[in-house]
């Protein structure tokens, strides 16, 4: 079996295989373990749409950061992953699609698949790898055996309009963030978050910016997503609102303090004025549960449940650095002095013993 870089010439074969493993899930109770990786937050929502794997994800063979791989054996293409990296900082890559045929070569395809885009992104400096799946989705033990853990569960929560929320007794004043409020954001982060999940999503600030919300804290005020924080008089909220595609609905990313109701409900109000018309989806982890209600009673409903898998490859070593040589450093030099001949040195008495005793009276 060979595994290679896909070209243009692989787009058709490739649109076929994600075809037949789509169609044959219509039929049956269950997904396949043939069933492609869906798009990491709306599951199969547009898929419904269009039947043509070019709808569900952008395929731009070659573009930088994507990454398409295809098995190939005597039979033809039997299988494809793909993957592109997550943020502006690539030191992640989110795998998007992992399909291969209903065949004994395609079983055998997955593994290899993985390990080679495992061995390709190592090469080029990339050691934390990222997928989502339905809760149920038989790859999920697939991904398991390759080193993946459960990090989180998301909901996706969707909404065919942008809800009309009344004005609550309490208001808030939302703000746009700049890129000096990445800091206080993080510490929100922190403090709304397990530890066991920060301590590998956002172990250090520069970890967190590249792995968090796809790399969207790391462009503030730079692309099309609108950022807007809260204050009280620390950031207590975030929001991330980015508009609306001919693939995917507006996304909505939401992050608060959980400690006061009253202002959470008063955030969630104020975020929803702010989207524009049309449907609107959100992804929210099992532990922002009051969010996730909130939205619930606005609305939204949970399209779906997906599983947020990582495998993080990079070893922390103990570095013990040698210490640092002292700077020598100069100092004055104590010349002899000739004494003045005015000084005289102090009078010494010079007690000798007796050589012999006196004699006796």
């Amino acid at each position: 079996m060979n595994i290679r870089a896909a070209s243009f010439r692989d787009l058709a074969r490739i649109e076929q295989l994600y075809s037949e493993a789509g169609s044959g899930d219509e039929q049956a109770l269950q997904l396949s373990p043939d069933h492609p990786v869906p798009q990491a937050t709306l599951l199969r929502l547009w898929y419904a749409l269009s039947k043509t794997v070019s709808s569900l994800v952008p395929f731009n063979v070659g573009a930088a950061g994507e990454t398409l791989f295809v098995a190939e054996t005597r039979e033809g293409i039997v299988g494809f992953i793909q993957a592109q990296a997550s943020g502006d900082r690539a030191g992640t890559l989110q795998i998007l699609n992992l399909c291969v045929a209903a065949t004994a070569s395609g079983h055998f395809a997955r593994a290899q698949l993985l390990t080679h885009l495992t061995n390709h992104a190592l090469e080029h400096g990339i050691h934390r790898f990222v997928v989502r799946l339905p809760a149920d989705h038989p790859l999920v033990g697939t991904f398991l055996e390759q080193g993946f853990v459960q990090l989180a569960t998301e909901q996706i929560l969707y909404s065919d309009d942008a809800p009309v929320t009344p004005q609550t007794a309490r208001s808030v004043s939302l703000r746009a963030a700049r890129p000096e409020d990445v800091g206080a954001i993080y510490l929100l982060y922190l403090r709304t978050t397990p530890s066991h999940v920060a301590g590998l999503e956002g172990s250090s600030l520069k970890v967190w910016q590249a792995a968090f919300a796809e790399g969207a804290l790391t462009r503030i005020n730079r692309d099309d997503v609108r950022h807007y924080v809260v204050e009280e008089p620390g950031v207590v909220a975030w929001a991330a609102i980015r508009p609306a595609t001919t693939t995917r609905p507006t996304l909505l990313s939401l992050m608060c303090d959980g400690h006061h109701p009253r202002l959470r409900e008063a955030v969630i109000d104020g975020v929803l004025r702010e989207l524009p018309p049309g449907p609107v989806s959100s992804v929210l982890r099992h532990y922002d549960s009051e969010l996730i209600r909130g939205l619930q009673h606005r609305g939204f409903v949970i399209y779906g449940t997906q599983i947020l898998l990582v495998r993080d490859l990079a070893s922390k070593v103990r570095y013990h650095a040698a210490p640092a040589p002292k700077k020598p450093v100069l100092v004055r030099a104590h010349l002899a002095q000739t004494v003045p001949a005015a000084e005289t040195s102090p009078s010494l008495r010079v007690l000798s013993r007796r050589s012999e005793r006196s004699p006796l009276p």
